[in-house]
């Protein structure tokens, strides 16, 4: 049961870092953009009559990426408790 919490606070605390490094390069992305506004009215093929803003995933790619990830976790967890019961460790 201990490794099942740990496993899922490691999911967790994966998922949360990469939400947050994939917000923090985006932020900077969009703080820093400086457009060429001459070069970019020159050019008409470079105006898009359309603003995408991001895409949605599917809530079961998320659970299934949080389970995944839960469960290497807990490999990795009973797979270094093997290792270190040996002697020599």
């Amino acid at each position: 049961m201990k490794f099942v919490c740990q496993a899922t606070a490691g999911a967790i605390m994966a998922h949360l870092l990469y939400w947050i490094v994939t917000f923090a390069v985006g932020y900077a992305k969009t703080a820093l953009y400086q457009p060429n506004i001459g070069a970019l009215w020159a050019n008409e093929n470079v105006l898009q009559p359309e603003v995408p803003f991001g895409y949605t995933g599917s809530p079961v790619w998320y659970m299934a990426s949080f389970l995944a990830t839960a469960l290497l976790i807990w490999c990795l967890l009973a797979l270094y408790k093997k290792a270190a019961s040996k002697p020599g460790w």
